[in-house]
């Protein structure tokens, strides 16, 4: 694990877990320990009346025996309605306790501002550990298990006293188990990290081979076999993993069960000859064999507890290390003021940027003044950096050198969620939100949907030239959108791309409004349309906030309307200019835009 991962001692992780229980439900909780605890006291008292029965029949007192008989039973029977209560109870804690897990990792996850959380290798494999930690939502009652087994491992040794004080020694031969049972958990927890990125690659391409995003390419390429032979290759790696693993966790297993098998049968023998020299009577024997074989099952039952709390431990080691994470990119300092309007507008100073693992830099040198109120478009080849240029405007990265200045004022120190509400994109690589068409588009700004309803909605949906969508859609606004739900329809590439514009132009008063690729989809003819219309748009942003609107397009047809132009190429600013002046230049820009125009004419 990470050295931010292991940061965090074992007495943080368990209060991190303490607290999800508590939190989860502390009722439950509290109970959940009281059954536990009187279910190890009738488990207890079970073998003590057991030892009074024999002793009654071999003393002839039958008033012993009845007595006896009845606290048996009532023994019997009070264990298992605790044991079923305390299950119940147990259940109903673990999950309540994974619901709020998922529901703490969500927020969490929605907190962390930058995209390093999905993008880096060493973080992905944190989070997708602890999505898959269900043993963070067990381990608090595993806990309270272990607490009531400590419990009932003490009872049973008292009354082991009371036959003959040696028998005190036999907890201990099996401290063996306790002492490597996190030793075991431990080889666990490093299989399940070792086998990380080929578990992430065979749950890929399982998905790529049960989901219908690939099945036309799957079908006519003909890549079944090829996938699955893929999929075997990933599988064969993780079981190798595992098993290399598992074995020598059951080596270690094996050894100190049988360390406490020695201790078991000294046990037995001994009383058995104490019997026969009539110094013990057969309660007494009968009562060790129980009492042994009990202490033998709890000692064996304490080791698994304490690994599956040793896991719980990792899980929550996860966490910290994920909320570590998400504080390292809050600003230092008090968050600075974002203007109400742009004055100046936004700066690009020394900017570069290498992605995580990344030999050499996508970005190099960016210095740029997008001027308040200008409309700037972003062109270049393929990998020239215009989609990470657009993300570090949105703070989604964070630059690797250099600072980006809003009016003046560092990005770093802006509240990254403030800052986000002032901020409207659309991207070509959307999210295709399922949800009713009303909410697909209202979510890019909640406040303004939950203010101003379908109005709202409707209006960016004719900002976006997607109102006449409505018509083809059974119920407008309330069409359940995506295949997988009742009633739901799924909709082609180009209506789902409309939508994507239509949500973020839900929000009327951005200082900055991103446009990348955003009508990669769509025809020439009605990017052009489209584009035509976000200038009137930008215009209007202008006069409301001094509001950047920053296009980018692989068609520079649609881009000559803007005031500044960027050229980027090889990750730097190549050229950089108007329409017009680049064009007299006669540079790459020029280059490019006639070898397109001569393209559309062909």
């Amino acid at each position: 694990m990470s050295k931010r991962s292991t940061s965090a001692g074992p007495w943080q992780a368990a209060a991190v877990m303490l607290r999800f229980a508590w939190a989860a439900d502390r009722r439950e909780a509290v109970l959940a320990f009281v059954l536990f605890a009187l279910e190890t006291l009738a488990l207890t008292l079970f073998a003590f009346w057991l030892k009074q029965v024999l002793d009654g029949v071999e003393l002839g007192v039958t008033s012993q025996v009845v007595w006896a008989a009845v606290g048996l039973s009532l023994a019997i029977a009070g264990g298992s309605l605790l044991a079923y209560l305390g299950n119940r109870v147990r259940m109903r804690l673990a999950e309540e306790a994974h619901y709020l897990v998922e529901q703490r990792l969500i927020a969490l996850v929605g907190r962390t501002p930058t995209l390093a959380i999905h993008e880096t290798p060493e973080h992905l494999t944190q989070l997708e550990m602890l999505e898959d930690a269900w043993e963070f939502g067990e381990v608090i009652p595993s806990l309270i298990s272990l607490c009531a087994t400590a419990i009932r491992i003490v009872t049973t040794t008292l009354l082991l006293l009371s036959v003959h004080p040696l028998l005190l020694l036999l907890p201990l031969f099996g401290l063996p188990a306790l002492l490597l049972s996190s030793r075991t958990s431990g080889l666990f927890d490093r299989g399940n990290e070792l086998a990380a990125e080929p578990t992430r690659r065979a749950y890929y391409l399982f998905g790529l081979a049960t989901t219908a995003d690939a099945a036309k390419e799957l079908r006519l390429f003909r890549l079944g076999d090829a996938l699955l032979a893929r999929f075997h290759a990933a599988s064969q790696e993780i079981r190798s993993i595992h098993l290399r693993l598992n074995i020598q966790g059951e080596l270690i297993g094996l050894a100190t069960r049988l360390v406490f098998l020695v201790g078991y049968m000294g046990a037995i023998i001994f009383v058995i000859r104490r019997a026969v020299d009539g110094a013990a009577s057969v309660g007494d024997a009968v009562l060790t064999a129980v009492l042994a074989g009990q202490v033998l099952g709890l000692i064996a039952s304490s080791a698994d507890l304490v690994q599956f709390t040793w896991r719980g431990l990792a899980a929550a080691r996860r966490f910290l290390y994920l909320e570590a994470l998400a504080g390292e990119t809050q600003p230092d300092k008090e968050a600075a003021t974002i203007p109400a309007r742009l004055q100046d507008g936004i700066r690009l100073e020394n900017i570069s940027y290498c992605y995580p693992l990344g030999q050499q830099p996508v970005l190099r040198e960016i210095n740029l003044h997008l001027p308040a109120g200008a409309t700037v478009a972003i062109v270049g080849d393929n990998g020239a950096g215009k989609t990470t240029l657009v993300k570090l405007l949105a703070g989604l990265y964070a630059p690797t050198t250099g600072r980006i200045t809003i009016d003046g004022v560092d990005m770093a120190q802006l509240d990254p969620p403030t800052w986000r509400q002032r901020i409207a994109a659309g991207f070509q690589d959307f999210a295709r939100f399922e949800f009713l068409v009303r909410e697909t588009v209202g979510i890019g700004d909640l406040a303004a949907f939950n203010h101003h309803g379908d109005d709202a909605v409707m209006a960016a949906l004719r900002q976006a030239g997607a109102s006449d969508l409505l018509s083809s859609l059974p119920n407008g606004l309330t069409t359940q959108l995506g295949p997988n739900w009742p009633n739901g329809i799924d909709l082609s590439g180009g209506q789902w791309q409309k939508l994507a514009i239509s949500r973020a132009l839900m929000r009327t008063t951005p200082l900055l409004l991103l446009l990348d690729e955003p009508t990669a989809a769509l025809d020439a003819e009605t990017e052009h349309h489209l584009f035509t219309q976000w200038t009137t748009t930008a215009h209007a942003l202008r006069q409301a906030t001094g509001a950047v609107t920053v296009l980018v397009s692989h068609r520079f047809s649609t881009v000559q309307m803007a005031d500044l132009i960027v050229v980027l190429n090889d990750g730097q600013v190549a050229e950089l200019g108007s329409h017009r002046a680049l064009m007299a230049q006669g540079g790459l820009y020029a280059e490019l835009f006639t070898l397109q125009a001569q393209s559309y004419r062909g």
